[in-house]
This record gives C-alpha cells, sequence and structure tokens, in this order.
C-alpha cells in the first residue's frame, strides 16, 4: 500500500510503528513476522535461503539485504546497504507522520552481507536455470 494509506489506517492504533518498506516505497504489514515476510517475498524456501546464509550473520540483515526491503519499527530500522529512494522519502513521510521516534536507530547491512547476498544469488539464479539445454527443468 503506499505510505499515505498506511499513515491512515494506522493513525489510531496504540501500537507503535511496525511495518516493511519495499524498493518502491509501498509499504507492508510484517505478517506473521519480518522474516517470515522477507522469506515470501523472497520467493524461496527458508531452508534454501538458509542454505546460502553464511553462520555468522543476522537473518534480518541478510534478508533486508536479499530483499532489498526495509524493516521498520518506531525506534528502529534495518535498511539494505543501498536503499532506494522511493525507501529514503517513504521513511521520511513515516517520521514526519510522528511513526518513527525522534532519533531512530538506522542500522545498515554491511558489505559482508552485500557479498553473501551477491553469492548466494548467483547459486540460487544459477541452479534454477541449471537442466535442460533450453533452460527448463
Amino acid at each position: 500500500m503506499k505510505v499515505m494509506e498506511y499513515i491512515n489506517a494506522h493513525r489510531e492504533d496504540e501500537e507503535p510503528c511496525e511495518c516493511m518498506i519495499l524498493p518502491d516505497g509501498e509499504v507492508r504489514e510484517p505478517l506473521p513476522s519480518h522474516i517470515e515476510a522477507l522469506e515470501e517475498i523472497a520467493g524461496e524456501r527458508a531452508a534454501v535461503l538458509n542454505g546460502h546464509m553464511e553462520k555468522n550473520m543476522e537473518p534480518l540483515f541478510w534478508l533486508v539485504e536479499y530483499t532489498r526491503c526495509m524493516s521498520v519499527w518506531q525506534t528502529r530500522v534495518v535498511s539494505p546497504s543501498v536503499p532506494t529512494q522511493a525507501q529514503e522519502e517513504t521513511l521520511e513521510e513515516l517520521y514526519h507522520a510522528a511513526f518513527l521516534s525522534p532519533g531512530y536507530l538506522v542500522q545498515k547491512a554491511d558489505r559482508s552481507y552485500a557479498e553473501s547476498v551477491r553469492k548466494a544469488k548467483e547459486g540460487i539464479y544459477g541452479r534454477k536455470g541449471a537442466g535442460r539445454e533450453d533452460g527448463r527443468k
């Protein structure tokens, strides 16, 4: 949904802000959880994604980098290493609507996550293209 739709739908909520911002700036509810919603957006089974994730990495940061989505709470934002302009604008709108706390924490996936995700995508997409000569399985 558009950010203003989200703001209007949740303006009277007693619970603090909790959402995801997609690369195009659209806002989505993180249902049933941020991790599970990111896995759904990734379009891969959790086992496949976990098989490519390095053991020392936090799944939330890895999935944020993989999907390029932001996970947002009232006091904290977990962002891909390079957020889109649309994401930055949506985040600013949430802040100006008082959905984010002053001084909220922004944490970005670092280069190690970006490199891990790049390798994972090569492995996953390479596997999908493997099979018959015409690329079909």
